[in-house]
């Protein structure tokens, strides 16, 4: 067969059924081509398509489909003639003629509504979820109309695009969240609701993205039943938008999203949703409330009159509470302080918050000093897995010739060691044997600005290594530090010495020297400004003038002097970890030259 009518993603709806009718009058057979989503599931297709058309597929491959109407399909003018002949004759068995007419009915296919596979579903369920199910099928009756074209289980969900766009006066439900309630769900609720609404059938079909103030009408009603509104979104709809179904919903009844996806939505009541007898309850106190209010406000107004009538009116001005009144009574009974005792207190209160600010900077000294004892101790538990080698004894000598040869060789060279923050550790000895394999200089460029740093790293790598310092001299890179391997190496068993820290380690080290060189610059500056603020003090309090806006420590006076600007600081030590550390040795074998530079 070369013609063949395609199936699109709104899958088998009443009107597939009826032009599948419409092609049995002329032929037997008719060829159908199923896309996405149902080609995915043929299977369930196969018996959704028996079940909806009556008839019976005879051939499927990939998403084609081959129906054949059946033997017994009787067309519409047997129908008719059948019904005639029977309206004509005398019907001897009531129960016969009626079992005929359900098989006529059935074999024309009527394009009465048929749910899938409902007989097998329904042998399944116990008579408790029978009775839900009846019950939810009422309920989505008084609802609105039924989605004809749903492919899905029973109950047949309520076709939302049917609902009225606009209901005239429509307002959202009152919402009073109870006491002791929280107006956000918890993770563990929220989850079980999900979970309830995977095996919940669907209440509503929804195919629109706007005007939904039905749907929302609709789904206030059922709330007052079930706790969760399900949703399901229409296949097969063009310009259909889950978030903007969602938006439009959430507004209009003020409901929590539980979940959104291209197939559903579900909305959960929330815990401030009010059934429509409190409601109405709430409203008729709200009524009785403002109905006494106005009697009593009634009342005062009477009772203000009568008053006001027997005392006469006074014709001066009214001065009570004014700032005519305050001023009249400061100079009459008021103390008006003398220039000498405005100057005494300006005084007193510079001297007070002169050492206010003192008693601050020394609490932050404090503070300051606490912190440098600790990075101590970090530093000092860091420095325990390292023991540096001493120079060895019986060193090579190399001649002034030589010296100058191999300074000249290795300040030409291009390949170098870059020795970065971390200083000297076990991967940079490993560096310099692995460039003594090929080479006997090694080239390290160190970045440092003090000499006598520098001075330091190169004896300490002399010692480290076993090899001979040649020179270290300060290049446009930094400083470059030559070391000669010897005339006599041989390449040690074990590169990484185990007297060195770790690539970690060294880190934690360089982190904590930076702080401590940090902290004490801190505790040396808070000194200064200290002993600077107590001579000022002391100078005000022996009575010498001192302009405290022209104090190079002023801009102190505007900051807080609460003890809430004291704040404890501590830091994790994520970096010190035991030499011994499986992760540290890993991570050291992925990179066997660190910090080299070609």
């Amino acid at each position: 067969m070369v013609e063949r009518t395609k199936v699109g993603a709104a899958g088998i709806t009443q009107a597939l059924v009826e032009h599948i009718h419409e092609r049995w009058k002329s032929g037997e057979v008719v060829k159908l081509r199923f896309e996405e989503p149902l080609s995915l599931n043929m299977k369930r297709t196969h018996e959704v398509l028996e079940k909806r058309t009556g008839g019976l597929v005879i051939w499927r491959s990939g998403g084609s489909v081959v129906l054949y109407r059946g033997m017994t399909y009787k067309l519409h003018c047997v129908q008719s003639y059948s019904r005639q002949d029977e309206a004509d004759a005398n019907a001897s068995d009531v129960v016969t003629s009626n079992t005929e007419n359900m098989v006529v009915k059935d074999s024309a296919g009527t394009t009465e509504s048929f749910m899938p596979s409902s007989s097998e579903y329904l042998k399944d369920l116990s008579k408790e979820d029978l009775m839900d199910l009846r019950e939810l099928n009422h309920l989505l009756d008084e609802l609105g109309p039924r989605y004809i074209d749903w492919s899905g289980r029973e109950p047949l969900p309520v076709d939302a695009d049917l609902l009225p766009p606009i209901v005239p006066g429509y307002q959202p439900p009152l919402r009073r969240l109870p006491y002791g309630v929280r107006h956000c769900l918890k993770d563990k609720e929220t989850t079980t609701f999900r979970r309830l609404a995977r095996t919940t059938p669907p209440h509503f079909a929804l195919g629109r993205n706007r005007e939904l103030q039905g749907l929302a009408q609709a789904m206030v009603k059922l709330w007052e039943r079930s706790a969760i509104a399900k949703i399901a979104i229409k296949r097969g709809v063009e310009n259909t938008r889950n978030e903007r179904m969602a938006e439009e919903l959430k507004n209009l009844t003020g409901g929590t999203l539980l979940s959104r996806n291209k197939e559903y939505i579900v909305f959960y009541r929330g815990n401030d949703f009010l059934p429509p007898v409190v409601t109405e309850t709430l409203k008729e106190m709200q009524k009785t409330r403002n109905l006494r209010q106005e009697e009593e406000e009634e009342a005062r107004g009477r009772a203000l009159a009568l008053v006001g009538s027997n005392v006469k009116a006074s014709t001066l001005p009214l001065v009570a509470g004014t700032l005519a009144e305050t001023t009249a009574a400061t100079s009459r009974w008021g103390h008006q302080p003398s220039p000498d005792e405005v100057e005494e207190m300006k005084r007193n209160s510079a001297l007070t918050q002169q050492a206010s600010l003192v008693r601050h900077l020394e609490k932050k000294l404090d503070h300051a000093k606490g912190k440098l004892r600790k990075a101590h101790k970090a530093l000092a538990k860091v420095q325990e897995h390292l023991d540096p080698a001493d120079l060895p004894t019986d060193l090579e000598t190399l001649s002034d010739e030589e010296r100058m040869l191999f300074r000249k060789i290795g300040l030409s060279m291009k390949p170098y060691l870059l020795l970065g923050k971390r200083g000297v550790y076990d991967g940079t000895i490993e560096n310099m044997h692995l460039h003594w394999k090929y080479r006997e200089l090694v080239k390290i460029l160190v970045k440092r600005e003090s000499l006598a740093q520098v001075k330091h790293i190169a004896i300490s790598l002399e010692a480290e290594s076993g090899g001979v310092l040649v020179s270290f001299d300060r290049t446009t890179k930094g400083y470059a530090i030559i070391i000669y391997r010897g005339k006599n190496y041989s390449r040690p068993h074990e590169l990484r010495p185990k007297n060195l820290l770790t690539k970690r380690q060294a880190l934690a080290r360089s982190i904590e020297l930076q702080r401590c060189e940090a902290l004490k610059y801190h505790v040396s500056d808070l000194q200064k400004k200290i002993e600077s603020m107590k001579s000022e003090l002391d100078e005000m309090k022996a009575g010498k003038e001192v302009d405290l806006a022209k104090t190079p420590y002023s801009s102190l006076n505007e900051a807080p002097l609460s003890d809430d600007d004291i704040e404890e600081e501590d830091w994790e030590e994520e970096y010190l970890v035991s030499p011994d550390s499986g992760d540290d040795d890993d991570y050291e074998q992925k990179e066997p030259i660190p910090d080299t530079t070609f």
